[in-house]
Order: structure tokens, then sequence, then C-alpha cells
């Protein structure tokens, strides 16, 4: 087997060295430090190193005198710079690091030149012991003292001098014994960087404290940090209980190199007795039988040569079944053959690859594994043989599973924690960048949530949270996200909204959801909330902003009483609430029935006589006065109101007409406005079979009037409802014809007896030439189709006149009436001249 000696760290080393002059400032040296995202900065005059600045210097720091960030960085550097030789081998490094208590080596070729800089996380991250790592657990390296701890109310000061006499690169933060998070050598050079030297500990601390459990795999532990870009990890016992800290530095100097050099000494000679000797061969398969690993051997073409016993325990192929197949024989087809290319092209190049790979059992279960190939170069038969060892990380990906929820998510209420909800919200923000889209954060208080700790117990608040955020989870939409990020606080991440009354109406359905009361422990608690909310862009452009705005919203709601919501934007805060008093105000007039309808007359312009009346909504609300239609019938669209009012019109119209009549008046026929959500969302034709039957009008005297975007959703589903309500005898006329969506095609499929020219091309007439043009046209092209003309919001004699010299039929505007309570139409009637 072609198995080498630990590769030299010049395969690793990081060629890109971080430098400054040694008068630069400590404070710039930290935020050019953040900047790189490296962990030091080397100290050169000259072109001569002079010391390095790392993470673990900013422990010399007095972090009671701010000032110090001013001084120059030669003051607190260490010195001198610890060099080591690029063809230095990895296991050599180790040692040195192990040796000197160090983590960070300047690398210099044979003329003594820098090339980089290795750090001992490099080392850990690349040196070649997976197999060593997945044998052992955390809890074999695990330090034997407790780990430093202090309370997130002392001092940040106290806390890094603490960390400084006890020589520690971390300490564990606190709160009511319990720990909440980290304060790391990392944190103290952000804080140098953001010129926080001075701020609370509380504010400053890493949260959360990542932990995993004391029998995790090191292969699991490392794999976390690297994914995670951190050092430290919390270890518990089954109780959840913290009893030590791991970190990069722990996994590195408890690694066995003596195993390592042994295990590629042992396999260096397999390979060199398995050309010289059969009796070496037969050790060789000795050795390979005795495996727990599972091992299987190819020829070049990839049919199968030999296995050993432990392939046949993890797949379930005997070796019979196993020789002579190929050894896509346990492929799971998982992977893509573009993965398959690459692999291959590395062990030709390389003679080995190693990895995570997925295979299927006998049975069919596929199962994840740790393979290696290494090439075996067979010179007596010139052929090349491939050797692949593996070994079952079922488990180690279930212990993988079980570390990513206890890093992203909340054990209490199985809601994304303050880390993923970061991670979704940048996610978000580039998103809604991007496409132009608007986002919102909504922050949830509990209110007085304390009281219900300090009476029934800790127990009793859990559940709580727990119910509430079940609540919770159903008032948001597929593609938001309600996490908890401490106590009683919660977060509603609101993306892709298409106007900001869309983040109002969730927080009112949350607030909604609330009112019910919570049952525990044999009382029944009523909870509320307090709510603030920010959006993207207005209210901030970054997490950090929208996050510190929505908060400011959440506590004027707390100053105004709780049990509320706020926007962020005193201006859009106040349409908000108006916008929320009247949805609230617009269900209570459709279950009171307290809207009215006014009829605007309708009238023939060749023979000057009314024929017709328009009804039109309106809404007189005793709390906020007279509401205007284009202010309310959009609002009932959206709420989905619109299609029970509908039917309220319909029916008042038709009783209307039927009073009329009864009255001696003589017959009017009634235009109803059709919204596209009663044509699609309810049986319209029913509707109005019922209401024209309880009045007992004919059909002929009812016109319904729709708008183009009646046909923009399913205009075959609107053609079929308007073809059976002409059958009923009711007339059908297009509103606003000429601002929409229709065409000439669209209007041939639907059955039309009017087209209404909208008022905006008939206020042009003396005014635009092309509006005026337009008109005619639209006269022309309808008396083409058969169709009848009615211009509406015609106000002037020129109007009036044009419209006539084209042949219009019919008209209607405040030249001749504004809308009439239905007791004025019939004195309207009676006028004699409407000309």
């Amino acid at each position: 087997m072609n198995l080498r000696p630990s590769k030299p760290i010049a395969s690793i080393v990081q060629q890109q060295i971080v430098s400054c002059d040694p008068d630069t400032s400590l404070l710039a040296v930290s935020r050019l430090m953040r900047e790189c995202r490296c962990s030091s900065v080397l100290i050169s005059a000259d072109g001569q190193p002079l010391g390095i600045w790392t993470e673990s210097d900013a422990m010399k720091l007095d972090f009671q005198n701010p000032s110090v960030v001013d001084s120059p960085i030669s003051r607190w550097m260490s010195a001198p710079v610890q060099t080591i030789k690029a063809s230095v081998s990895m296991d050599e490094a180790a040692h040195y690091f192990k040796g000197h208590g160090i983590r960070h080596l300047l690398v210099t070729d044979d003329q003594n030149e820098p090339v980089g800089i290795l750090s001992q996380s490099d080392l850990v991250r690349h040196q070649d012991t997976e197999y060593f790592l997945h044998m052992n657990e955390v809890q074999s390296i695990l330090p034997a003292s407790a780990p430093l701890q202090i309370s997130q109310s002392e001092q940040l000061a106290t806390a890094v001098t603490t960390m400084r006499d006890h020589q520690s690169d971390c300490i564990v933060i606190t709160e009511q014994q319990q720990p909440v998070g980290l304060l790391t050598e990392r944190d103290l050079v952000r804080l140098i960087a953001e010129d926080k030297m001075g701020n609370a500990l509380s504010e400053e601390i890493s949260k959360p404290l990542i932990c995993i459990p004391a029998n995790m795999t090191l292969l699991s532990a490392r794999s976390l940090m690297d994914r995670r870009n951190i050092r430290h990890l919390g270890v518990t016992d089954l109780d959840g209980s913290l009893i030590g800290l791991i970190s990069f530095a722990d996994i590195l100097s408890n690694i066995e190199q003596a195993y390592a050099n042994r295990l590629r000494e042992a396999l260096t000679s397999q390979a060199a007795d398995l050309a010289r000797s059969e009796h070496d061969l037969n050790m060789a398969h000795a050795l390979i039988d005795a495996s727990m690993d599972g091992i299987m051997v190819t020829d070049e073409q990839g049919i199968i040569q030999s296995v050993n016993p432990a392939f046949t325990i993890l797949t379930g192929y005997s070796e019979n079944e196993a020789l002579g197949q190929n050894a896509s024989l346990i492929s799971s087809g998982k992977q893509s053959p573009e993965f398959y290319r690459e692999m291959w092209k590395q062990i030709h190049r390389t003679g080995t690859w190693q990895g995570e790979i997925w295979n299927r059992r006998k049975s069919g279960e596929l199962f994840p594994e740790w393979l290696t190939i290494t090439a075996i170069h067979d010179a007596q038969h010139n052929r090349t043989l491939y050797a692949g060892i593996f070994s079952d990380i079922t488990e180690r990906k279930k212990s993988e599973e079980i570390i990513e929820n206890l890093a992203y998510y909340d054990p209490l209420t199985r809601l994304p924690n303050r880390q993923l909800l970061f991670d979704r919200v940048d996610v978000a923000l580039a998103t809604a960048k991007r496409d132009g889209n608007r986002l919102a954060l909504i922050c949830i208080d509990l209110d007085h949530f304390k009281r219900i700790n300090d009476s029934l117990g800790h127990s009793a608040g859990d559940q709580v949270l727990s119910e509430v955020s079940k609540r919770l989870q159903g008032c948001i939409r597929a593609g938001d996200t309600i996490s908890r990020v401490g106590g009683d606080e919660l977060i509603l991440l609101l993306t892709e909204l298409d106007s900001d009354d869309a983040a109002r109406r969730i927080a009112q359905s949350a607030i909604e959801a609330l009112k019910q009361p919570v049952r525990v422990e044999g009382h029944e608690l009523y909870i509320s909330a307090s709510m603030g909310c920010s959006i993207y862009p207005q209210d901030g452009r970054d997490r950090d902003t929208l996050l510190k705005n929505a908060d400011i919203a959440m506590y004027r709601t707390k100053q105004a009483g709780r049990n509320g919501f706020q926007l962020y934007c005193a201006d859009m805060n106040e349409r908000s609430m108006r916008q929320l008093k009247l949805e609230n105000r617009l269900r209570i007039a459709l279950s009171e029935q307290a809207f009215t309808l006014h009829y605007q007359p309708k009238i023939d312009i060749q023979r000057g006589e009314m024929i017709g009346v328009e009804a039109l909504l309106r809404w007189q609300d005793p709390e906020l006065g007279s509401i205007p239609p284009d202010e309310f019938i959009p609002l009932a669209e959206e709420l989905g109101l619109i299609g029970d009012i509908g039917v309220w019109v319909i029916n008042q119209a038709c009783r209307q007409c039927r009073h009329w009549l009864d009255e001696g008046n003589r017959e009017l026929k009634i235009s109803i406005n059709v919204s596209p959500q009663q044509l699609l969302r309810r049986d319209l034709t029913a509707d109005i079979s019922q209401a024209l039957q309880q009045a007992s009008i004919p059909a002929r005297l009812l016109d319904l009037e729709i708008t183009e975007s009646c046909l923009i959703e399913d205009a075959d589903a609107v053609a079929d409802t308007l073809h059976q309500l002409r059958d009923q005898g009711a007339s059908i006329s297009m509103d606003d014809f000429g601002t929409g969506y229709s065409s000439l095609s669209l209007l041939k499929r639907i059955p039309l007896d009017n087209l209404k020219i909208d008022r905006s091309f008939v206020d042009g007439i003396g005014q635009d030439k092309n509006d005026a043009e337009l008109v005619s046209t639209i006269i022309l092209m309808a008396h083409n189709l058969g169709l009848k003309v009615i211009a509406e919001g015609v106000e002037t004699p020129q109007q009036l006149d044009y419209l006539a010299s084209l042949n219009c039929d019919q008209v209607q505007g405040y030249y001749f009436s504004k809308p009439q309570p239905a007791t004025e139409i019939p004195a309207l009637q009676h006028r004699d001249q409407w000309r």
C-alpha cells in the first residue's frame, strides 16, 4: 500500500501573511485582524519580523482602561517570532506546538524567507487522523478540572483578569448559575476592534454556548467546530449538565502521534511484504480478516477480488455473493456521476481518496460510511488494485444531527434559536435586496410573564411558552420563521411582504390567537403580548438595525399599555392603527348591516330620459365617519369579506326595485357592481336567483357590471357564470373599459351587452385630443360589436354634446345628478328633460 509519512506543513500553511509596522495602533491591528478574518498579525519593519499579535495576546490588556487601544502594537506583541521550516512534517509541527505551548508559527523556506502562518487549528483540520478521532470519544480528552465560569453580572475586565490568572483562553458566562454563553480570546479582539472594551459583560458574550454530549466522537466534535468556525464546545453529561469544555488545542494535544506513526510503519511494511513474500501476504490477510472495518479489494475494472468478514457484516453480502461482482453492487445511487469522476481523478493523481459516502446493504437499506480508497501497485503482476476500507457512521450522523439541533433549536419549544434566526434573516435580507421585496421583524414579549414563573414555578412557565409557540406557529405563513431568542422573547421573521399592512395583519392574528386562556396545572391563565415591528427597507437595511428598531417599537407598545402592536415608523404606525380600526369596524358593519345604497341616474342620451340607476355602496361609521368606497372596498376584498357584502348589495338593490314598483313608479334597470371574488369564489348565479325570487322582480331589470380584472384569473369560469346569468335575463356591462386587462379576443368570449367608458377618458374631452379620439374609437368599436356604450363621469355640457355627436347610448355623472338616497329617485324619474 502507498501509505506515506505525514505531509509537510507547506501543503496546509496559510500563505497570506497579514502584517503591519510596529507603530500601528492596537485598535487598527484588531480591526485589520477582523477584516482579514485571521487569528494573527505579523509585526515587521524593513522586511524583518519583529513579533506577532495573536488573539491570545489580547489577554495581556487592562480592559478597565479603554484608552489602551491607541497604544502601538509593539507594546503588546509577542516577541521574538517562533519560526518553523515549510519542509517540516505535520507530526513534527504538532510536537513543536505542544512542547512550546503556542498556537501560531511563522513558516519560512530554505532561505529563511517567510512563506506563511501556521496555526494550531490548521493542524487539527488537516491531520490525517480521522480514524483515530472516530474511534475516540470527547470524554477521553475532557480536562479534569471544571470549566472556568463567571456570572454575566460581573464586569468585562473582571472576566479577562480571571481568564489571565487561570491561563485560560475562554470562560463560561452564567446567569443564575446556568451557562448562557462564552467569552473567548476571539471575542476580546472583536471588542477591541469595535472599541467596546468598557461595555457590560452581558452585552458582549457569544450566545448560545454550543454543547455536545460526552460520548460524542472527537471526529464529530472537530467537524462541528469547522462548520461553525468556533474553537470551543461545551460538554454535557446524560442529564444535560455542563461538565467541561474542549478546544482545538485539546484535540491536538491528545492525538496519539505514536499510534499514527506505528500504523503508517506497519502498513508501509505490509505493502513491501506483499511484493516479497507469500508468508507476509498470509499475515496481511489475517490482519484484514480481524479488522472491524469492511475491506473490499477490486481490480482496475472495479471487479471485486476479495472482501473480509466485516464486509459481510456491514453490507449483508457473503463473500461468494460479492466476488466477481462490480463494486457498484453496493452503490446507493445517491452520488452523482460527477462525484465519482472527481473521486477517481484524485485517486489516479494522489493514490488515495477519503471521505463520506452513502452505500446500500443487501436488504436495500441505505447507510452512510467513512470510506478510504488506496491504490495498491502489484509490480509482480504489473497491475493496480484498489482497496476500499469503510466503517458504518450511522451513529455518528445521528450524533451530528443531535448537535445541529442543540446548536440551532431551542430545546423547550423546538423553535429556531437566535443563531438560526440570524442566519435566516441574513439570507432573507440578501433575497429582499436582490428582488426588491419587503420583509419584517416582529419582536414579541409576553406581558407579565415573570408573574407566572414567580407564582406557579418555572415548569408552568415552560408549559405556557410551549403553548404560545404552537399558537403563534399557526399564525405565520410557509417561509416565515418564529424563533425563541431567550426567556419569553420571541421574534417573527416575515418575508416577501407585498405591503406593510401584511405584517400588521399577521401581528393582529397573533394577538387574537393568544386571547384564549392557557390551562396549566389546573389554572386558567390569560396571556397577552406586546409586539413591535420594523420593516425592510424603510426601518433599516441590516439585521442589527432592524432588530433594534423592532425592539424599540415593542417597548412603545408596553408604554402604551401592553397587549398590542406598533410599527417602528410613527407615520406608518398611525396609518396601521387606522387600518386596524377600519378592519374591525368593517366586520361590525357587515354583521350589523350598517351599509346603505345610493343610486345614480343613467340617462338615455338620445331620448333625454332616465332609464336606470347604478347602485353605489356607502358606509357611514359612527366612530370613523364617512368612509369612501375606494378605501373600504379594497380592504373588504383583501379580507375576503367582499363576497358577503356583495350578496347584501344584490338583495338590498332587488328589494328597493320592488319597493319602487310597489309605489307605482315605472320600471328602472338597476346596475350592480360585481367583484372578481363573487364571480370566482361564490355561486353568483344562485345568489342572484334567490334575490330576484325573494323580491319578485324580473331578471331583465338587473344589470351586472364587471371589471376587466375579473378576467385575469380564470376567464373561462367567468364566461360560464356570465352566460348563465344572461340566460336568466340579466344584462352584462363591462365597467371602466380601457383601463385594465381585457383584449378583443376576450370580449368575443364573454357575453356582453354594454361597455362603460371610464371617467378618466371622459374627463379629457375638450382638453386632451388623445382622450377624445380614444372615446370615439371605443364607441365605434362597441357599436360594430353590437354593444351599447355608457359614458360615466359626465360633468360638463361640452362633454355631453361630444358624446351625443358620437351616438353614445347612455351617460351618467354629476352633470345630471350625484348618487342619491333611494327616497329621492322617484322624484328624479318624473323630471321632464335631462338635456
